[in-house]
Parts: C-alpha cells; structure tokens; sequence
C-alpha cells in the first residue's frame, strides 16, 4: 500500500521485470487424469455479509554477508466485506481501516525514514478508502467498480508525496549532482500507482479459481527471451481434520549481470554530472563479479470456507553477497461469517 505514498524509484534496481507470482515447472495446471480427490480447488465458499479483517505488515532489510540489519517496516488494517452474493459471484468491498505507527529503527535510511512519515501525514486521507470490486462464483477477481475514484486520490497523495520528497536534504544533494526528480516521477504512471491500493487485496485473492495438486513438485526452466532462468518449488498441504489448506511456491532467479548494468544505468541516465556515469562503467565489472539472484517465496494459508486466514510474500534479492529482504505478511486480525 505504502507504494502510492513514496517514491519507487530507489527500488527499480531489485524490482524490474521480476514478477511475484511466477509459474514455471510448479504450475497449478492440472491435467484431466488427476484425480479428483488428489486436487485443492481455491474456491470462495463466501456468504452475504462475511467480513474479514486483516492486519498487514511490510518490513524490509539488507544484509552484507551475515550481517543483517532492520531498514524499515509500516502496519495497516484493512477490512473485506462482502456486500453481496449472488449467481454469478459476489460483490465485495475493501476499505483501509488503520495506519498503526511504527517505530523507525536507528539503521533505517533516510528514504524509509520519509515513507514512514508520509503515512503519517497522508494516513488520514487514505482512512475510510473503500474499493468496490466483485468476483466469479470461485472467488476470482473480475471487476473493480471505483478505479477511477481510486486513479484521482492516488494521483493527488502521489504528487502531494514528491513535494515532501523534494524538501529532504539528500534530494538537495542529488539535485546538484544533476538528478532531476521531476524527470524521474514521470516514469511512474497510474496504473503503478492504483496497484499501491491493490497490491494486498490481489495477494489474498491470487489463486481462487485454480486448483493445485496435492504434495511437493520441483523444477527448472531456461531462460527465454522474457523470463530469467528459474528454479520453482511448490507445496501443497491439506488440513484432514478442519479442511483448511496452505500453498507455498518459491521460486529463484537469476539476475544477470548484464541485467543489474542495464537496471542501474538506465537510473544513472537521469544525471547530468557525467563523471558519475562514467565511474559507474569503470567500476561495476570490478565490483558486480558474477549473476545476482530473487529468490520470490510466496505462501497462502485459507480457511475451509476460502478465506485466506495468513498470507506471507517475501522477495530477498543478493548482489555479490549483498543485497535486501522485502516482507509482506498479511494475518487474519478478526471476522465474521453470516450463515
């Protein structure tokens, strides 16, 4: 969420053309012959005025070796009702309930220092924030009803997000150093920014309407002209006694080095002090002396009745030895199911 109240741009270099849900040789696909009592199907036994809500923390660090150090981290409360249900699937609301504060550790750099305080000072508005979307009979997400509403407040905190972000002192450093904010805040459009509002919501609702074989697969995929070489594990593990399941994939990357010189370049090209760029070609075979690696995990745990009661993401990217852990974990805060 926090996404639409800071500025992406310092997380470009570890995010770019890397997906979080990524398939490979651990795909749900499942053939006919599979039978049925071998399979999970993720499908949304929901009813008229279920709501649900959930307490969702993102936290981040960077290691060096083994020495791992706490970057930043930022809570919100969401809450997910459903307004309807009917023939075709439900209609359903998403609304931002509360934006905890957060303690920002000493080892916490300046920009997460910012976005914790942007929340702060944004919190408000966003509070009360309600998106209205709907769903197939399994649960799978069709439709967002208010995207346009969403697109204006998004817009209007992201633009109001970059005037703080202008105030700071390091963007006075960076700005004599050639770095043009203004340049660079126009790469982010809005569709990138909506996902801020939906990031969480499409992570709880990913895999409804699929169905997953039971047991651990493994497998590798070569590299193609739009997918870095990968290694995918998946589990899926079935609750005898209560039916609850839980379905975990990881999958591991690599990052070429020619792929960390193209995402830190196209970066550098918004300097207009060339000697930094240049030291930047000098330097980086002597200082990046092999591929990098993401190493995406993703696990749901859901309820008989198809609610996601525990989610966790978390992308840990290493550079020569260095490198971050992002982490989003959602957890079931309290609800209620109509009968």
């Amino acid at each position: 969420m926090k996404k639409i109240l800071i500025c992406l741009l310092f997380a470009m270099v570890v995010a770019g053309g890397l997906t979080a849900f990524g398939g490979g040789a651990a795909s749900s696909s499942q053939s006919e012959a599979t039978p049925e009592d071998s399979l999970v199907n993720v499908i949304a036994w929901f009813n008229k005025h279920d709501s649900v809500t959930y307490m969702v923390t993102e936290t981040s660090w960077k290691f060096n070796g083994n020495d791992t150090v706490l970057k930043a981290g930022s809570q919100m409360k969401v809450l997910i009702n459903v307004v309807d249900s009917t023939a075709e699937g439900y209609k359903m609301e998403y609304t931002f309930l509360d934006f905890p504060s957060v303690a920002v550790p000493d080892s916490a750099s300046a920009v997460a220092k910012f976005q914790n305080q942007i929340i702060a000072k944004f919190a408000d508005k966003i509070i009360g924030t309600t998106v209205r979307f709907e769903t197939d009979i399994y649960g799978k997400i069709t439709k967002y009803n208010n995207l346009g509403q969403i697109k204006r407040q998004a817009k209007s905190l992201f633009k109001d997000a970059m005037k703080e972000l202008s105030r700071l002192p390091e963007m006075k450093v960076l700005k004599a150093l050639g770095l043009n904010i203004n340049d660079l805040t126009k790469k982010i459009d809005t569709d990138q920014l909506v996902d801020g509002y939906l990031e969480e919501l499409n992570m709880l609702f990913n895999y409804h309407g699929n169905a997953f074989r039971i047991g651990e697969f493994t497998g590798n995929n070569e590299a193609t002209d739009t997918e870095p070489e990968n290694t995918a594990f998946l589990s899926v593990e079935v609750d005898s006694e209560d039916g609850s399941y839980q379905i975990l994939s990881d999958i591991v990357s690599v990052i070429p080095r020619s792929e960390l010189k193209k995402l830190l370049g196209g970066i550098l090209e918004s300097v207009s002090d060339k000697t930094i760029t240049e030291s930047f070609n000098e330097n980086f075979d002597k200082q990046v002396g092999e591929d990098g690696s993401k190493d995406v995990l993703f696990r749901i745990d859901y309820l008989s009745n198809g609610w996601p009661y525990f989610a966790v993401l978390q992308k840990t990217t290493n550079i020569s030895g260095r490198g971050e852990i992002r982490q989003l974990q959602i957890n079931i805060d309290s609800y209620h199911f109509a009968h």
